[in-house]
């Protein structure tokens, strides 16, 4: 169903946007990367008219990140508020077929309950980030244009440079104690790039559209959890070192809605995933020495 068509990704040098953009053009379509390290940039309107004029679909996954998000707010409405108004407008105007917009677990806040959270759950971002994609999601609904929005959970896979993962890989490297809130019982939803990539390609494709849907692994794995699994799969003996926590966490969400609407349902595990993406950077790592 994507074969010809045109499809614009922002973020395309990203983690996620890299193996969207590659799965695209192996699925046939004619599709176009746009980020900053090509030159392009989402706070140029004109910039991103140019690029999405002819589009029939336009992925929107450039963003300013969580930290540097709590760094610079400026920078961060700049990018993830202004940038977004201007792909939304932009799209509108060159009658663009569908939105798929990027957002984020961090929409909800800091929560902590029993049921995994669904799409009815209020939003209350207590993070410049969630702030800003949550803003981001009201433009796109308020646009004119056919949209899907899907939240992600926490995503993992090779090629992640930030978060917990590569975190623990970097201090197995360096054979330094990694450090953890607590007695690490935090608790989230851990969901692969490769499906995050299945579930936008599905987004683009269906006859479905205007929703705002979860995408996560369908599981529930606390922090200790991961460091345990991390360090054994790295046969590392490094024993956590706990720091005061900031109070109990349980971001875990429910994909429900996305498998009754897209057909999604994840497809990686986790322990599987994890023990390849050790390999594949001790491998990295022995052929930089």
């Amino acid at each position: 169903m994507l074969k010809g068509k045109r499809a614009v990704v922002t973020g395309s040098s990203g983690f996620i946007g890299s193996l969207l953009l590659e799965e695209l053009l192996r699925q046939g379509a004619d599709a176009l990367g746009m980020d900053k390290v090509l030159g392009h940039d989402i706070r140029d309107r004109d910039e991103v008219a140019r690029m999405v004029r002819g589009a029939d679909y336009v992925f929107h996954l450039a963003v300013l990140p969580f930290n540097p998000c709590a760094e610079d707010m400026r920078l961060c409405v700049q990018t993830n508020v202004i940038g977004t108004l201007n792909v939304v407008e932009t799209a509108a105007e060159a009658k663009v077929k569908r939105i798929i917009y990027s957002s984020a677990s961090a929409v909800y806040g800091n929560i902590d309950t029993v049921q995994a959270v669904d799409e009815r759950q209020p939003c209350n971002p207590n993070s410049m980030y969630g702030v800003s994609k949550l803003m981001g999601e009201l433009i796109v609904r308020n646009s004119g244009v056919p949209y899907i929005i899907l939240r992600y959970m926490n995503v993992y896979g090779n090629g992640q440079k930030n978060g917990l993962i590569p975190t623990l890989l970097k201090c197995v490297r360096d054979n330094v104690p990694p450090t953890i809130d607590g007695d690490g019982s935090q608790a989230f939803d851990f969901v692969h790039v490769q499906d995050i990539v299945r579930a936008n390609i599905l987004a683009a494709t269906s006859d479905m559209c205007n929703m705002i849907l979860n995408i996560g692994g369908e599981n529930e794995i606390t922090v200790s959890e991961v460091v345990k699994i991390v360090l054994d799969a790295a046969g590392s003996n490094l024993t956590p070192v706990s720091r005061p926590s900031g109070g109990k966490v349980r971001r875990v969400g429910s994909s429900a809605k996305a498998k009754a609407t897209l057909g999604y349902v994840p497809s990686v595990d986790f322990k599987i995933a994890i023990k390849e993406m050790v390999n594949e950077y001790i491998s990295r790592r022995s052929k930089s020495v």
